[in-house]
């Protein structure tokens, strides 16, 4: 630690009377402010004279007499503005005030680009220390006045890090010996305020940890822990270490842990051990439950209004799905459930669930809908209105059984796949959503199938909705996948094998009947009934090497029906690979979230990138 701020006075040679009052003193009374400028006075005198001195020396006779003065103006220059610093507003500035001010200070920064979280996060950058720049502590490194306002702040502690270790994978997370002071420390400060603990635990192997340790569990029974809201655990998925706890006010944890060899295969799976947490509300949790488990009593499923689950099948969401009664908004990365005759390790209710709060899904790997075994009865949406699939490698399945009561009320869906998606795959999956209003799809091949059941006017054998399907879409976007759809090469007078041409007519029929078409009144049997009008359009084309013409010849067909000198007509995009910032085609957005709580961004990365939105903001408009 630094000097004390009397000691620098008094090595500066100022008066023990001015020492005395800058050690008791923080808003100087009359006297003694009179006292401080009355020793301004007599400085600036000082200054002045060794300075006219100095200009008048005769030099170079003079000259090695110019450095000793130099010496002396310096000094005397430090206690002036020492002298000027007793009388500084600064040292003003209400208790209350400096705390805010630390506060601000010690906010993290929440102006992270999303251009650069366009990566999957490394396991080692999921939990990390705070900055030492932005450390509490170092405030109390300033000055002692400094130091008491940090010490009497709980709020600035309310961030608390631990790096633990394990003695082999699966054991409880251990503190060193020589850190368990400062964290005891640390909570104290915090006192009754809310606060925040972020935990990393990684196994040392074999062994020792090579010094005397604590365990975590014992570090946290303390009366701060009765205020803990919101905890993060980065660690080996059995070595959570905290069952015996009891956190009575947390209301939200990300838990991210990585499985022991064998993964969810493990031929004994077992729950990690959690704290209770009777008030939880929001989580992330990745590779948490393990196959054919479905803990029941640690994590409130009941009260949880925002919920990420990690690596789970599809057998366990469904089960998952009837306990979430209050669910708001829900992520899942899903995989098939294998041992689908096995019976489940599990309580599963049998009645039916209904949702009542749910608006949002969003699922990475595969969706749990359309697998033989798993049927979606009993399962009820009523309000939900999104839909997002970011799909690895497996095909598209939806669900048809139960369709009118999971997706009635939806108005937004995301299709992008990384399998083989054909139109009239995706024409199936829209006669279920006659609501919707907004769809981007990424597609390969039969885009003629899609882009006549979104055409006004087309009689469709089997389509539901008459000739006016999707009446309520206002905004599209299709990602397209074109190895099938080339122009001929130089020489080629036909097409060959699966290649054929590119629709063009076939979109602009689409864009018309949903623009210019309804503007105009067409469609005259349909006078009392509401078309709705095609507002936004996003095309993106895929990195073939045709991929560039399909772009400019798309801009011709759709540029005379956009948006131009203020008429309200269609606001579009078309973009190649080129002009993507971020690999919409061949990157999970979901592998780009932050381990952060819900309210802390976690869905940014998912949420904000322009890539597969209908209204990018990064884009050039036609």
């Amino acid at each position: 630690m630094g000097r004390g701020p009397e000691i620098r006075l008094h090595e500066l040679g100022l008066s023990d009377d001015i020492v005395t009052i800058a050690r008791t003193h923080r808003d100087l009374p009359q006297h003694a402010r009179e006292q401080v400028e009355a020793a301004c006075l007599s400085y600036e005198g000082e200054v002045a004279a060794l300075e006219t001195q100095i200009d008048n020396l005769e030099l170079p006779k003079e000259w090695f007499t110019r450095i000793p003065l130099r010496g002396q103006l310096a000094a005397a220059k430090e206690r002036l503005n020492a002298c000027r610093g007793l009388l500084s507003v600064k040292r003003r500035i209400p208790f209350e005030t400096m705390a805010e001010i630390f506060e601000c200070y010690l906010l993290p920064d929440s102006q992270d680009a999303i251009s650069e979280e366009r990566r999957p996060r490394l396991q080692s950058e999921l939990v990390r220390p705070p900055s030492r720049k932005r450390a509490a502590g170092t405030l109390c490194l300033v000055c002692w006045y400094w130091k008491t306002i940090a010490m009497a702040t709980p709020s600035l502690w309310s961030n608390m890090f631990i790096k633990a270790r394990e003695h082999r994978g699966g054991d409880p997370p251990l503190v060193r010996a020589s850190k368990v002071r400062g964290f005891l420390s640390w909570m104290d400060r915090v006192a009754s305020h809310p606060w925040s603990l972020s935990v990393q635990a990684k196994t040392t192997g074999m062994g020792r940890t090579g010094s005397t340790a604590v365990p975590l569990s014992q570090l946290l029974h303390r009366p701060a822990a009765l205020h803990l809201q919101r905890l993060t655990v980065d660690c080996d998925q059995f070595g959570v270490g905290m069952g015996e706890l009891t956190f009575p006010r947390l209301t939200s944890i990300v838990v991210w842990t990585w499985p022991r060899t064998g993964g969810h295969n493990h031929p004994h799976p077992k729950f990690p051990d959690l704290p209770s947490m009777p008030a939880l509300t929001q989580a992330v949790l990745d590779s948490v439950i393990p196959r054919n488990t479905l803990p029941m009593d640690v994590i409130p499923w009941g009260q949880l209004t925002h919920l990420y689950l990690g690596v789970i099948d599809n057998r366990q969401w469904k089960a998952i799905m009837k306990l979430c009664r209050a669910l708001q908004r829900g992520a899942f990365n899903l995989r098939l459930c294998h041992d689908i005759d096995e019976p489940p390790g599990y309580p599963e209710s049998k009645g039916p669930a209904v949702l009542e709060h749910l608006k949002e899904l969003t699922f990475s790997g595969m969706v749990p809908f359309g697998r033989d075994g798993v049927p979606m009865d009993g399962l009820s949406f009523p309000v939900l209105e999104k839909i997002r699939l970011f799909l690895s490698y497996h095909e598209l399945r939806w669900e048809f059984a139960n369709a009118h009561n999971i997706f009635g009320a939806l108005t937004h869906l995301t299709i992008l796949v990384e399998a083989w998606v054909e139109g009239d795959v995706v024409v199936n999956a829209l006669n279920t959503v006659p609501q919707l209003r907004e769809l981007y799809i990424k597609i390969c091949e039969k885009y003629e199938d899609l882009f006549e059941y979104l055409t006004y006017g087309r009689d469709i054998d089997g389509a539901r909705g008459g000739r006016f399907r999707m009446r309520h879409l206002k905004a599209l976007g299709i990602a397209f996948k074109t190895p099938w759809y080339r122009p001929l090469a130089p020489g080629e007078t036909e097409y060959v094998d699966n290649t054929r041409p590119f629709p063009y007519a076939h979109i602009q029929d689409l864009v018309a009947s949903r623009t210019l078409a309804v503007r105009r009144g067409d469609f005259a049997s349909v006078t009392s009934t509401h078309l709705q009008e095609l507002e936004n359009l996003v095309l993106a084309v895929d990195g073939e090497a045709w991929g560039p013409a399909i772009e400019e010849r798309l801009k011709e067909i759709v540029r005379p029906y956009t948006r131009q000198s203020g008429d309200p007509r269609l606001l579009a995009v078309v973009t190649g690979p080129e002009e993507r910032a971020f690999n919409m085609i061949s990157v999970d957005p979901m592998e780009l979230c932050r381990w952060n709580h819900w309210d802390d961004g976690f869905m940014d990365a998912v949420d904000n990138l322009d890539d597969f939105s209908l209204c990018p903001k990064c884009y050039s408009f036609l």
